[in-house]
């Protein structure tokens, strides 16, 4: 069985932010994208708008020093949604980050519209990123 052509925009802003290639993650979302970020940090809350989407992959990538890696186990995809079940990994000021979740896109016509996320334990992640 092939792989949903939904799956593609998904797999590649992991590629793309990895890389801190805001150009391509730019590329991949619609120009009304929305990330839904959960918790009390500074990074948290809703990025509306692609400019918006790319500050915050941009923050990301400089508060981790661009050690921010996330790596799929999974994807579950049909024409409007991809879920991703993943491993989320990184360094900042001496801590380390290994948490796992899951995310959650919609796409339309090959673009991110919106993208929710859901880590396991929501407290390692806050206390991360604090």
């Amino acid at each position: 069985m092939s792989e949903h052509p939904n799956v593609n925009p998904a797999r590649e802003s992991y590629d793309a932010i990895a890389k801190g290639d805001l150009e391509a993650v730019g590329d991949l979302v619609a120009d009304d994208v929305v990330f839904h970020v959960p918790g009390r940090g500074s990074l948290a809350g809703d990025h509306v708008g692609k400019e918006a989407v790319l500050d915050y992959v941009k923050r990301l990538s400089e508060t981790t020093d661009g050690s921010l890696r996330y790596e799929p186990d999974a994807f579950l995809a049909d024409d409007e949604h991809v879920a991703v079940l993943l491993r989320i990994r990184g360094n900042r000021d001496g801590k380390i980050l290994d948490e796992r979740g899951v995310h959650v896109f919609h796409v339309s016509d090959g673009k991110i519209t919106e993208r929710w996320s859901f880590p396991q334990d929501s407290y390692v992640i806050e206390e991360f990123f604090s």
